[in-house]
């Protein structure tokens, strides 16, 4: 091998490390969309509970953003994670009697308690709402589009 191929591989191989130590995986920055993904769940949990016994077709209440981004909570505080845990462990335990109601056609819908999960609710939305105006003076997160950089090598 010539000298200019070696320069050119190691150039390469450098370019390609520092990309990967400063792209970095969002942390700090990623912080007001988890909160603002599990008031997502929330907020669709409450209505769920408005509307329960109304509906046409019994429905389970909504997880997914919890279970995305359970792991990524601990930048909140400690009663606020107890209470986000309690509550989707309720939300998981009303999910699991209401797929039984469904399955066992003899059982009624009014025989699910819905409406203790009101209060852990309001309280687990409180919490979000709260640490969001205390970060971002605002509710809601603007959404963020990648940039030319972004779309390639990541974002910061």
């Amino acid at each position: 091998m010539d000298t200019g191929a070696i320069v050119l591989i190691v150039t390469m191989i450098a370019v390609v490390v520092l990309f990967s130590i400063f792209r970095g995986k969002g942390g700090v920055r990623h912080r007001p969309e988890v909160v603002q993904f599990l008031l997502f769940d929330v907020k669709m949990n409450q209505s769920l509970i408005i509307t329960f016994y109304d509906r046409e077709k019994i429905r389970g209440f909504e997880r997914t953003n919890w279970e995305i981004n359970k792991s990524k909570i601990s930048f909140l505080g400690e009663s606020l994670k107890d209470t986000l845990r309690n509550t989707f462990t309720l939300v998981e335990e009303l999910n699991a009697e209401i797929k039984a109601v469904k399955k066992d056609k003899t059982r009624d819908r009014h025989e699910v308690d819905v409406s203790k999960l009101a209060e852990p609710l309001a309280k687990c939305r409180e919490g979000l709402e709260g640490w969001l105006m205390e970060a971002l003076g605002t509710t809601e997160v603007k959404p963020r589009y990648p940039s030319l950089m972004g779309m390639f090598f990541g974002d910061r």
